[in-house]
């Protein structure tokens, strides 16, 4: 059958028909995300929820700090001795110099002052408490051993509070009868005398303070305890007063804070967000291994052939011309390999197409041995 040529006249006589195209191109603004921008976009959200957290503990706890409060402290003692009124006395009545060297029997009293100073580098609240009693010590020199240890109340406890204030200054004067106790350590050195003894003693006066300070930046009171003491000896004919105690340095109280929850409204804010934060994360890990490209099981076997046979394969640029060659095909990779063994010559190996094909070949003299491995050849071997 003949097709008829169409005129212009048969085309000016044909209706229009209207053209409808149109209506399925879709107009208006059309956005799409790329997976790379998807991966940016869900991971950049998980740093941005993690700012957040951080803010939100961070605020919401109290900040650690250390607090210091240095102070100063200091004991000394002064005191006055005074002679027996008596006619065997070497000499005389009256009072000795602080500082020289007494004989037992001819003491009467010892005026002492024990002080005790205490500075603080700033103000504070000073509750404070202080005793004193005296200890006599007795001591057979022979055996080494203590006849008597007996303590004698001097002065009361005494409390006493300042507020605000940065010195504190303890002083209690003592008029101590020596020769009350020397009497007693003679009585006692005189019985024991019957055993051939050798007794030797001394008196130990003691202040106990406690000290209890309040500081504006510490939550509870920083309590301290001082012994100022003085060995006075007893049954001797030459000894001077010996303060014990030292208490001249300078230290510091320290107290570390450490954070504590301060906005609780934050913290609930703060855990809300971290398991938010955490299911976010783990649904974007799940999101790109799920979509990562994997290695198809053609690029498996190939990696592992090149990794593992590197030091007898030669990768090429160009497919090796083996339009001049006697072509011998191989089934396997394994028999390619014996040839490679028996000829003792690199296997070129040349990729057809990227991640589908790929050939391995050995050039002989006249013969070309090959092996071209395939994602077709795979892929229905595997199923």
């Amino acid at each position: 059958m003949t097709k008829k040529k169409v005129t212009d006249k048969d085309f000016e006589q044909m209706e229009r028909i209207p053209n409808n195209r149109n209506k399925y191109i879709k107009r208006g603004f059309n956005f799409y995300l790329s997976y790379t921008l998807r991966v940016i976009m869900m991971f950049g959200l998980v740093i941005l929820i993690g700012f957040l957290i951080y803010f939100c503990f961070d605020n919401g706890f109290s900040k650690s700090k250390t607090i210091s409060l240095a102070y100063e402290e200091k004991d000394s003692v002064d005191y006055d001795i005074k002679l027996l009124d008596k006619e065997d006395n070497p000499f005389g009545t009256g009072e000795l110099t602080p500082g020289e060297y007494y004989i037992s029997d001819i003491i009467d009293d010892i005026s002492t002052d024990l002080n005790y100073d205490y500075k603080l580098k700033d103000t504070a609240d000073v509750k404070y408490s202080y005793y004193v009693d005296v200890a006599l010590k007795l001591m057979d020199d022979n055996t080494q051993k203590e006849i008597s240890d007996d303590n004698y109340p001097l002065v009361e406890k005494i409390v006493k509070e300042e507020k605000q204030v940065k010195e504190i200054n303890v002083s209690q004067n003592i008029n101590l009868d020596y020769d009350y106790y020397n009497k007693i350590a003679k009585s006692v050195k005189d019985i024991n005398n019957e055993s051939n003894s050798n007794i030797s003693g001394y008196l130990l006066l003691k202040m106990f303070v406690n000290l209890e300070t309040s500081y504006k930046d510490f939550d509870e009171p920083l309590k301290k305890d001082v012994v100022v003491e003085v060995k006075i000896p007893l049954l001797s004919n030459q000894v001077s007063i010996e303060k014990v105690s030292n208490y001249d340095k300078t230290d510091k109280y320290v107290k570390h804070f450490s954070p504590e929850p301060a906005v609780e409204s934050l913290l609930y804010v703060g855990v809300i967000l971290l398991i938010l934060d955490t299911t976010l994360f783990l649904l974007s890990v799940n999101f790109v291994i799920k979509t990562f490209p994997k290695k198809s099981v053609y690029c498996v076997i190939r990696d592992g052939i090149l990794r593992k046979y590197n030091r007898v394969i030669v990768n090429s640029r160009k497919m090796p011309d083996l339009s001049e060659y006697n072509i011998i095909d191989c089934e396997s990779f394994g028999e390619l390999l014996d040839a490679q063994r028996l000829l003792d010559k690199p296997i070129v190996y040349y990729e057809i197409v990227k991640k589908q094909k790929c050939i391995f070949v050995i050039i002989g003299v006249n013969d070309a041995y090959k092996y071209i491995l395939k994602e077709a050849d795979v892929d229905q071997y595997m199923s």
